[in-house]
């Protein structure tokens, strides 16, 4: 809230187009409501009594200040949610939040929030030059490029498990098990993958009982939609047939691009049995494979990164111990990605 001095009537139109909500009296009392008018000496308040609006005549002398709530404070408001950033926040995200905040500072240039507000884009600054820069925020901290680059692997892998975790929360299954798709083919090698099977586990079992239970409903489902269709009238159930086969089109689209793009949980459809049966079968599988898997088989991908990070980013390295240990890692399940880290981070001839 804003307190000045009441302003002349005709000013105060013409700098607050949104009159005063409030007024304090000089006997302490307050009166809500907005100017509607002058007679002479008084103010003419519009008020509201319940549900009903009247107007009062008010003394101008007997008015010791006026509240107005600024748009200010609403934009303020949701500009304070920008900060803290949250984790794996990208640099889009940034840069579009940074944007509105300088159109705060422009727009209100005299706003009691300025300084709070250039706060609040100072460290979105700050935050996005890591981003930029390759680093990321995860665990609410922020880590540079540097800090990232001796456990990229074992971080990277963590950040994805931590995805599917709050998917998993959220009770978006599907989602979930999108994220340990990508933990189980990008960093099969990691600590995250190892630590993280169990809970894939209990993912698919509850995805398993959902996908189940639609399955055993289905055949009375469709009946039950069918009968509802019966019993509408010619046009209602045309306009119905006509939106339901377009909502069916528009899923078999997505599914088709979801199969074009290796998707391995596809979305799934109460009204189509095949992807059901599909999703039940894999969910079979994988929880069979999962519960018999011998993690000691499993590559050591994690540990080989971190040990040739130390190798060749130490002082005085030789190529030759550089590229033995390049070497040693090029042939596994190393992502080239990795690779690029390991050669930027090489200190041969430094």
């Amino acid at each position: 809230m804003k307190t000045h001095r009441l302003l002349p009537l005709l000013s105060l139109l013409l700098v607050l187009p949104a009159a005063a909500d409030k007024f304090e009296l000089k006997d302490g009392t307050t009166i809500e409501g907005k100017i509607v008018g002058e007679e002479g000496s008084d103010y003419i308040i519009s008020v509201k009594v319940g549900t009903i609006k009247d107007e009062r005549r008010i003394p101008k002398a007997s008015v010791v200040k006026q509240f107005t709530t600024q748009k200010d404070e609403i934009d303020f408001a949701e500009l304070s949610k920008f900060v803290p950033a949250p984790d794996l926040q990208s640099a889009d995200t940034y840069e579009a939040q940074s944007a509105k905040v300088e159109a705060f500072l422009k727009k209100y240039s005299e706003s009691l929030h300025k300084k709070d507000v250039q706060k609040i884009y100072d460290t979105l600054q700050e935050e996005l030059a890591v981003v930029k820069a390759g680093g990321v925020k995860f665990g609410g901290k922020m880590i540079s490029a540097d800090e990232r680059a001796p456990k990229a692997y074992a971080l990277d892998a963590s950040i994805v498990a931590s995805n599917m975790k709050k998917a998993g929360d959220r009770g978006e299954l599907v989602g979930a098990l999108r994220e340990w798709s990508k933990l189980e083919t990008k960093f099969p090698g990691s600590t995250a993958y190892r630590q993280n099977i169990p809970y894939a586990v209990t993912l698919m079992k509850a995805h398993l009982a959902n996908v189940t239970g639609t399955l055993s409903t289905f055949e009375a489902r469709v009946k039950a939609r069918e009968s509802g269709l019966a019993g509408m009238s010619p046009g209602d159930r045309n306009r119905t047939t006509q939106a339901l086969a377009e909502e069916k089109a528009e899923y078999t689209a997505q599914l088709e691009k979801e199969k074009a793009e290796n998707v391995k949980w596809l979305s799934l459809n109460p009204f189509v049995k095949e992807p059901l049966d599909d999703a039940k079968r894999n969910l079979d599988n994988e929880i069979r494979r999962l519960g018999s898997l011998d993690t000691s088989n499993l590559p050591k991908t994690e540990e080989a990164y971190e040990e040739a990070y130390r190798t060749v980013s130490k002082q005085g390295v030789t190529k030759q111990e550089a590229d033995a240990a390049l070497s040693k890692i090029r042939g596994s399940t190393m992502p080239e990605a990795y690779m690029e880290i390991l050669n930027k981070a090489s200190k041969v001839g430094q």
